[in-house]
């Protein structure tokens, strides 16, 4: 049904712009009109469904471009993920991508389902069996032999493994590759201070999936991962943790040289820096204090460098509905303004999927992909926790509040 919005406020982040008093015209699943109200005329839209808010803020969908769909986000998720059937990775999935459409997120990339129980959930969303995001797949990661996420599967060693999973995801169905290019926290077994691939691996890993139209993720901690993906012209850098060796005196071993390469390339980095928020939260005690990364990010965002908005959901502590937190924790812990953060949740990571010219602003063309948040969020961010009502491709998936599909 074609709809007309009428709210206090319309934040449109490619602009970087917040207009007052203007109405939306939404036909299908597509922004037609966006107009000052006094040129409305209620003949014109006579058959139009009307939504009428106060107090309200209107702006693109959030864009969750980090998420374990299948893992149970509690504190035993790791043995969760390795014993549960995939039958009951697929339920957990189902939820997970409801919970994440009804907190406002309307696009959503997988980085790394077991066995590849992503494919069905996103063709169940496709065919309008359960509700969710739209979702960009990249099926099971590649991992090395007992590496990181190394029980989601697609184990692949040598360079030739590594290009015939990369195949094989792609003919499954995979829109992005995520390789996981060091060690991780949520496998005991793994090094975070080592990478699991060779530089020269990767290069040819990055050339293999663009020649079949796809980009690369590489999950980095360790500081030799990362210039090695910077090397390998990666097309996002995940967590970018910059961590020094073992044995160092300090933690971490931020390469400034490296942070400039990584923004005049145009690789884009999400951060996952939530995730401590998120933890500490929720009563976890850290192992170190975050503020030196968070000081470190801010370092990487004055030079240029393109952040967005992953959360890492599944992860412990990490829900599938907290996506605000994300925005919060950039303008709290970062110290960057609100509409900035409201950028990087949409038109900056819209850009990075390479969906820029369909989502991720509220312009007329683009899909209705829209979010209406109680309050004003170019002000006070917390506000984008306050979601009352969604649009997903032009359909009210969520009125004040209450779920229609």
């Amino acid at each position: 049904m074609n709809s007309v919005i009428f709210v206090d406020k319309i934040i449109d982040p490619k602009n970087e712009s917040v207009i007052k008093n203007h109405f939306v015209v939404i036909e299908k699943d597509e922004i037609v009109k966006i107009s000052p109200n006094e040129s409305y005329n209620d003949a014109q839209y006579s058959s139009y469904e009307k939504i009428k808010t106060s107090n309200s803020t209107l702006l693109p969908g959030f864009i969750e471009m980090h998420s374990h769909i299948h893992v149970s986000s509690q504190e035993n998720a790791y043995y969760d993920s390795i014993n549960d059937s995939d039958e009951t990775l697929i339920i957990r999935g189902t939820k997970a991508v409801g919970d994440a459409l009804f907190s406002g997120v309307t696009t959503m990339r997988d980085l790394g389902s077991k066995n590849n129980v992503i494919f069905p959930i996103k063709k169940a969303i496709d065919s309008h069996i359960i509700p969710g995001p739209n979702l960009v797949p990249s099926g099971s990661p590649i991992t090395t032999t007992g590496g990181h996420c190394n029980m989601f599967g697609m184990e692949s060693d040598t360079t030739e493994e590594v290009v015939h999973s990369i195949k094989y995801l792609a003919n499954s169905g995979a829109q992005w590759i995520k390789i996981i290019a060091t060690g991780g926290n949520f496998t005991p077994s793994t090094n975070i201070h080592e990478p699991q691939y060779s530089q020269e691996t990767i290069e040819i890993a990055v050339e293999e999936a663009h020649k079949l139209g796809l980009k690369v993720a590489t999950h980095c901690h360790a500081t030799k991962g990362i210039i090695a993906c910077t090397n390998a012209h990666v097309d996002n850098l995940i967590h970018c943790s910059w961590i020094g060796p073992e044995n160092s005196d300090e933690f971490y071993d931020y390469r400034p040289e490296i942070a400039n390469r990584i923004a005049n390339d145009g690789i884009f980095v999400d951060p996952t820096l939530a995730l401590s928020y998120l933890s500490q939260l929720r009563g976890k005690t850290l192992k170190r204090d975050p503020s030196k990364r968070y000081e470190i990010l801010r370092q990487m965002w004055d030079i240029g460098i393109k952040f967005v908005s992953g959360m890492d959901s599944g992860m412990v502590n990490a829900h599938f509905d907290d996506f605000a937190y994300i925005p919060e924790v950039m303008v709290k812990k970062m110290g960057i303004s609100c509409l900035d953060a409201i950028k990087v949740s949409t038109i900056t990571s819209a850009e990075c999927l390479g969906l820029d010219d369909k989502i991720g602003s509220v312009s007329e063309g683009k899909k209705a992909d829209l979010v209406i948040v109680k309050g004003d969020p170019s002000k006070t961010i917390e506000d984008l926790h306050n979601v009352h009502t969604i649009f997903k491709s032009g359909k009210l998936v969520k009125l004040n509040n209450e779920k229609m599909i």
